[in-house]
């Protein structure tokens, strides 16, 4: 009975030891896959991001041609980036309204968009 455990242990050791290996190099596997997938992934998400700043570039260089010496930053009244000859912000801004400002005649320097009628007011 002695020789049946004995031979017992000796056999499920190392049996019990490969099989962890295994689960091992299984479980590396598959982490180098995922990371592999996620490599993959993240480089299409970066041409993609890639691709549409060269849109927006090109968008804004044909946003701002308009034949106006653009002078942004320079006019009393209008909000930062913005150019007081033609009204157009240096940056397309977040939203549906590509603003147009304006001057408005007020008892302080302020501009309102041409197209949605928002106010900007300086604060002095």
């Amino acid at each position: 009975m002695k020789e049946w455990f004995f031979f017992a242990m000796v056999a499920i050791l190392p049996a019990t030891i490969l099989i962890a290996l295994l689960y091992s190099f299984f479980k590396y596997l598959y982490t180098v896959y995922e990371e592999r997938q996620e490599l993959k992934e993240l480089d299409a998400i970066q041409s993609e991001s890639a691709a549409r700043r060269r849109q927006n570039t090109v968008d804004s260089v044909e946003r701002l041609d308009n034949a106006c010496l653009h002078a942004f930053d320079t006019g009393i009244g209008f909000p930062p980036g913005v150019c007081p000859k033609c009204g157009l912000e240096a940056r397309k801004p977040a939203g549906a309204c590509d603003h147009v400002w304006r001057h408005v005649e007020a008892s302080t320097a302020a501009s309102a968009c041409a197209k949605c009628g928002k106010v900007y007011r300086a604060e002095m």
